[in-house]
């Protein structure tokens, strides 16, 4: 791989939010990044957004890729184009970052690992940008220390206030609880081996037919148990908790730094409203790493595919359990 001191990066999928607000970081937050190309399926939105940042608009994905002038991709696009397109970056030895899930089935993801293997070096970075937030980073030092004991149990919570109408009972698992389920990978050290999702009673908020919340139950090699509520029509705001019980004590993500109002009879903070105003931090910080690796700055890639392909094979098993109802074991 070269590293350019500059890295001259193309936008797949530039006009949807996700791929705004990276677009947004990329020419404002990182350092050491230009953007240099930008191609989406809305044409007139695409030329907008590469006038907008003195960019190329490229009229395929092809031609971006392969552009010469492009050193690295970010993959935004919707999640069954990733897999196709980041076995093409591979394909031109272009680093690309592919916002999660690396793909949607494991068939696609075990031929993205094949392909990066055989092209000899590590070219994918996968979105789990939680892995970079601050305060996941000191839950993982307090479990590493040893100080509470071994981990055995965890309890996490996922709300959001509203959801896209595309969505489906199955991207509660591909969309929501895929964060947890890397996320635990990442705190344990170890894999999840066996899940299950339950369904109790649905909102009135949501849509026919959508069953919302779910609960996600997981364990892990050593038998840690993780359950992870899942609502995507909460309302009152975006929530995220996450509590670990170990042997000795507890460990609990916090919630984000806020004033707290004292008014007559009342006291309190404000709730957020989505996931771009929870985690700015570690988006920023997953973008970073991305950019430093391929510049040579740090050694080690952030989340790859084989993170990206166990996380599928975790959530394939949450699936099927969508419709058997029962355990279903994780096969890799």
């Amino acid at each position: 791989m070269k590293h350019p001191k500059i890295v001259t990066v193309g936008v797949v999928g530039a006009g949807g939010f996700i791929g705004q607000y990276h677009l947004k970081r990329l020419s404002t937050v990182i350092e050491g990044v230009r953007i240099g190309a930008v191609y989406d399926i809305n044409r007139e939105k695409c030329d907008a957004i590469a006038a907008q940042y003195g960019a190329v608009s490229e009229a395929t994905t092809e031609e971006l890729i392969e552009s010469p002038d492009i050193d690295a991709v970010v993959v935004t696009a919707w999640n069954a184009a990733h897999a196709d397109l980041t076995r093409k970056c591979i394909a031109a030895h272009k680093p690309v970052f592919c916002k999660k899930p690396l793909a949607t089935t494991l068939e696609d993801c075990a031929a993205v690992v094949q392909a990066e293997k055989e092209a000899g070096e590590s070219l994918v970075q996968v979105g789990f940008m939680r892995r970079f937030d601050p305060d996941y980073r000191k839950i993982k030092e307090i479990l590493k220390s040893g100080e509470l004991g071994a981990p055995l149990m965890a309890h996490c919570v996922s709300r959001t206030p509203r959801i896209a109408p595309s969505h489906t009972t199955a991207m509660y698992v591909t969309n929501i609880v895929i964060h947890e389920i890397d996320l635990f990978r990442w705190l344990l050290d170890e894999e999840l081996v066996k899940g299950q999702m339950l369904f109790p009673r649905s909102t009135s908020l949501a849509a026919e037919g959508l069953a919302d919340p779910q609960l996600a139950l997981m364990w892990s090699e050593s038998g840690v148990l993780i359950d992870v509520e899942a609502a995507a029509n909460s309302y009152y705001g975006y929530d995220i908790q996450c509590e670990l019980v170990c042997e000795k004590g507890t460990i609990r993500l916090p919630d984000p730094a806020a004033p707290i109002v004292r008014s007559r009879l009342q006291c309190g903070f404000a709730i957020l409203d989505d996931w771009s105003q929870r985690f700015p931090t570690a988006y920023q910080m997953e973008l970073q790493h991305w950019v430093d690796y391929v510049r040579g700055r740090v050694s080690q890639p952030g989340p790859g595919c084989q993170d990206g392909c166990a996380a599928c094979a975790v959530a394939e098993a949450l699936i099927r359990s969508q419709t058997t109802g029962q355990v279903e074991s994780v096969t890799l």
